[in-house]
């Protein structure tokens, strides 16, 4: 295995400025898509407003470039405080820690005597991973307490420090699966589609920028979301809408379609251009073959949604199986890393972001640290040890696709490896203990969409295509996961307790989705166990089956032109949402390469970066203002929610 050359050192400036812009980045997160629910930038899997702010950086940096060229910061540099930026707000995000921390102050709040939580979890619940303190509770939902944080920090000490280990351990474990894995993927060509936007902001000379059809492109993607803007500001300006609206067909066995959002984002179409257009077809494709799933199956009688042909087992099986595939692909490059680990062979791993001795052994210690607090918690060996697996897999596969898809969103909506283990077996065959360590890990299974793999992966690949040092620039991810842990919760405590978690000025979702829906759940499993599915066990085979069989004809059949990650992707929510800008882009793109070749494609390239850029940029503005005139947009009325 040859090692490759050791790229630029990654500069002190540029980690400094990431940290300083971490707290104000956080801070208006947790504003927009806690407090507000205004917008949710980081549940796409391309962050539009860390793209935003390397578009201003950008630009920025080249006025400075012309005064004062030494004090200019490199490409490199940008990207490093790109990723920094990324990886803070992945981990205080929508799908991480928002989750953690409604879960772990909503049980002790809200139990009734009408829901028996008292009586059904309180008995089987570790105190320490939960706040029990009723004054502090109280106080956090009332709200409008500026020494809330001096008040009260003892009763928050003990979940908090619990909890950013435990967060801290889950960014280290998958980095060191990241530095395993990144040398393969490379190898195997995966093209990191998404990767081409921050790559093609910060490029040497700005080509981007000077580009007419990049502006073509942005101008009508800002002003449509700037328009939208005015018309909820005021109504009397019109409108168009852009975002998610649903169709419903009533006529005869088209009705058990179900319902089909449609949208017409540009940012989408932008993105959704860079896909290679056999991907972007196998999407499309195995997203009308779930919908007509359900059409056929009501044609013999089974007309019951969660039923028969069980679509949302099959799409876990279909996620499982394709982080399987990921690790029987990458065998032979993991069986050499792990010979030179132990030789402790120096040079090989050089231009790794860990040496390979230490990612298995940063893997191995970080997996027995989780399996361990498992089974602290509650979990026995057999259901850790089964559920960690499962989730790696999965973990794998979201990782997989947007290494070789680049599709702007995916999701798994609570159907992850805790769900197959109830499922399958029944949560009678689970102490109860065993259901509650479930809840408790709500924030890693409600969709699998946004975890720290995918966005390690693609800071990665930045530093790798522009020439910065892997080791330092891991570092500098690791740091910015985190200083964005630590800052992330301590700035949702202290938002929530000047907002009131149960307060008129708290408009999101997080109570009756991140709170009340995981331990409403508990308790109904709990006082009403749930048999295992015995029919619907074998969709998660035949979910995996069908992902083998993919990835066997692709490997062997030169003209096949059906991916495995379309069959994985296909039933996802995220894509119900986004497959007419794909299926549009798909053909548009088709058309060009087909009658325009590479030279056509280039040449639109740009126009549609523009889409992306200009609405992300325009998403950006649209929540300064938000927050400066303490408008209080609509919910979901922003471009992240998809």
């Amino acid at each position: 295995m040859a090692s490759e050359p050791r790229g630029s050192p990654v500069s002190l400036r540029s980690v400094l400025l990431g940290l300083a812009l971490i707290p104000v980045n956080v801070w208006w997160l947790i504003q927009i898509e806690y407090v507000r629910y205004s917008d949710t930038p980081t549940i796409p899997q391309l962050f539009y407003h860390a793209v935003a702010v390397l578009t201003l950086l950008t630009l920025a940096n080249a006025a400075v470039a012309r005064r004062c060229p030494r004090h200019a910061l490199s490409r490199g540099e940008l990207l490093t405080v790109y990723a920094m930026l990324v990886m803070a707000s992945n981990v205080a995000g929508h799908d991480q820690l928002q989750i953690l921390f409604t879960t772990i102050c909503w049980l002790y709040a809200r139990a009734t005597p009408e829901n028996q939580w008292a009586e059904s979890i309180f008995p089987h619940l570790p105190r320490r991973l939960v706040v029990t303190d009723q004054k502090a509770l109280d106080d956090l939902f009332r709200g409008y307490n500026d020494r809330y944080l001096a008040d009260h920090w003892q009763a928050w000490a003990a979940p908090l420090a619990v909890w950013t280990v435990v967060a801290a351990l889950v960014a280290w474990t998958l980095f060191c699966v990241a530095a395993l894995l990144r040398r393969q993927w490379d190898n195997e060509r995966l093209t990191y589609p998404l990767a081409d936007v921050p790559l093609a902001v910060t490029e040497t000379g700005l080509p981007l920028f000077r580009s007419w059809a990049f502006w073509v492109g942005f101008a009508p993607a800002a002003g449509l979301q700037l328009l939208n803007l005015c018309h909820q500001i005021w109504p009397g300006v019109p409108g168009i809408n852009i975002g998610v609206w649903h169709v419903n067909p009533q006529v005869g066995l088209w009705r058990y379609l179900g319902t089909i959002p449609i949208c017409f984002y540009p940012f989408a179409f932008g993105v959704s251009f860079l896909l290679p257009t056999n991907l972007a077809f196998s999407c499309w494709f195995f997203f009308l073959v779930t919908r007509l799933e359900k059409v056929v199956a009501a044609y013999f009688g089974f007309t019951e949604w969660e039923g028969f042909p069980y679509v949302n087992e099959q799409a876990t099986g279909a996620f499982i199986g394709f982080g399987l595939f990921a690790l029987y692909a990458a065998r032979a490059h993991l069986r050499a890393t792990l010979r030179i680990a132990l030789r402790a062979e120096h040079g090989e791993d050089a231009g790794e972001p860990l040496s390979y001795r230490t990612a298995w052994l940063g893997f191995a210690l970080g997996g027995v640290a989780l399996i361990g607090f498992s089974m602290a918690a509650g979990l026995r060996l057999w259901t850790a040890l089964a559920y960690w697996l499962m989730l790696l897999g999965i973990i794998l596969a979201v990782a997989r696709i947007r290494a070789e898809v680049g599709l702007p969103s995916i999701e798994l909506y609570q159907r992850g490896s805790d769900d197959l283990l109830r499922r399958v077996f029944g949560t009678a065959a689970f102490r109860p203990s065993e259901l509650v360590v479930f809840t408790l890990f709500f924030w890693l299974n409600r969709t699998h969409r946004n975890y720290n793999l995918q966005h390690e992966f693609h800071g990665l690949r930045l530093a790798s295509r522009t020439g910065l040092e892997l080791r330092g620039f891991g570092g500098a991810l690791l740091l910015a996961a985190g200083v964005g842990i630590v800052v992330g919760l301590l700035a949702m405590l202290q938002v929530s307790s000047q907002v009131g978690l149960a307060g008129g000025r708290f408009t999101g979702p997080a109570g009756w989705a991140f709170g009340n829906d995981p331990w409403q759940k508990l308790g109904r499993h709990l006082l009403i166990p749930q048999p295992p599915e015995t029919a619907g066990r074998w969709a998660y085979l035949v979910g995996m089956g069908i992902c083998a069989l993919l990835v066997w004809a692709r490997a062997k059949l030169v003209w096949w032109p059906l991916h495995p990650a379309g069959w994985v992707a296909g039933n996802s929510f995220a894509l119900l949402r986004l497959w007419v800008p794909l299926t549009l882009t798909w053909a548009i793109k088709s058309l060009l390469l087909r009658y325009g070749g590479l030279k056509g494609y280039l040449r639109a390239l740009p126009f549609f970066l523009g889409l992306a850029v200009g609405e992300f940029s325009a998403g950006l503005l649209r929540t300064v203002i938000d927050l400066a005139w303490g408008l209080y947009l609509p919910a979901n009325s922003g471009i992240g929610g998809l």
